[in-house]
């Protein structure tokens, strides 16, 4: 069995979901998850306005239509605003799990299947998360990254998950140029050349043993985030910690210090609509989505970060927000 196989093996086994396959990043798996649902032409997709750009390009990638709904007060899919997005031609909810915090998957859920449509959780950000006692991205079809900065991690990757075992199999096809089992030349349908390696697949099985281990030590870090930030400057609570969210008007100073002292401090996403790829004549500067990402940065909680630079990125943080 080679590496990239054991890794699908160990992440289904991980989500508690029949089967994963293994790509070169996360958003090959949005992508190719996508492709593998053979939509109709003119077929749309929810996707939350607030989150990373490679979701709303993997809609773009795969010839679909992207239909944007702003976030609410914790930065995920307005959830109130969902169904009113939905008409006809609507086949995919997407939702993304933004900084750790999980969508309430019920109700996704209930409102796809209500409207008949597939659910993809990009869950790159949140990942060993749970909601209800399951495992995200484990509800219909999952999508993960594991680039570099993730919390289940290589250098790069991705991993597509779910329970239905069809789709994974044109998604196995489609990953490897869908040159299907006969590996004849005859192509019957689209391909990617999304394969994994296995110099990958390894570092990322290493990754996925020291999860545990891992996730404590950024509950840790979040925590003296917790104890020593203001709590004016503070975000809901996380299910996993991917980063440390902050909200405040000094948000580009304090990221912009924190680099210049080689802390990886971030400005938060902004919105799909934003983006010229997908603008359209809208005022996206109404959306709350807008308005959060003027102000919500995160800051770095990886396990390789000692209290005392923890300690320091506090003081920092501290000094600019009493300067304001």
């Amino acid at each position: 069995m080679q590496k990239f196989e054991i890794l699908e093996q160990k992440y289904a086994e991980h989500l508690g979901v029949e089967s994963a396959v293994a790509v070169n990043t996360g958003t090959a798996a949005l992508h190719v998850a996508l492709e593998a649902l053979r939509l109709p032409e003119g077929s749309k997709v929810i996707v939350p306005e607030f989150t990373m750009y490679a979701s709303g390009l993997a809609v773009h990638y795969a010839r679909l239509t992207p239909v944007f709904v702003d976030c609410d007060d914790r930065l995920l899919i307005d959830l109130d605003k969902v169904e009113e997005a939905i008409d006809e031609n609507t086949k995919v909810l997407m939702v993304t799990h933004i900084y750790g915090r999980v969508v309430d998957m019920n109700r996704v859920i209930e409102i796809a299947e209500k409207h008949n449509l597939r659910v993809i959780e990009d869950a790159c950000e949140a990942q060993g998360a749970y909601w209800d006692g399951k495992a995200v991205g484990s509800f219909d079809i999952g999508c993960f990254s594991l680039y570099r900065n993730k919390i289940i991690c290589a250098e790069e990757g991705g991993i597509v998950a779910s329970d239905d075992t069809d789709l994974l199999r044109v998604v196995r096809d489609m990953k490897s140029m869908s040159f299907g089992e006969d590996h004849n030349y005859y192509h019957k349908q689209i391909g990617f050349n999304y394969r994994m390696t296995n110099s990958q697949a390894s570092l990322a099985i290493d990754s996925l043993l020291n999860y545990h281990d891992n996730h404590n030590k950024r509950r840790v870090n979040e925590e003296i985030y917790n104890t020593l930030l203001p709590d004016s400057i503070k975000m809901p609570d996380r299910d996993a910690v991917w980063v440390y969210d902050f909200f405040s008007p000094v948000k580009d100073k304090i990221v912009s210090t924190l680099n210049s002292c080689g802390y990886a401090a971030r400005h938060s996403f902004k919105p799909m609509s934003m983006m010229p790829l997908f603008k359209k004549d809208i005022n996206y500067k109404e959306f709350l989505s807008y308005k959060k990402s003027q102000n919500v940065g995160y800051l770095p909680v990886d396990p390789y970060l000692e209290e005392k630079d923890i300690l320091e990125i506090c003081s920092i943080t501290n000094k600019i927000i009493k300067e304001k």
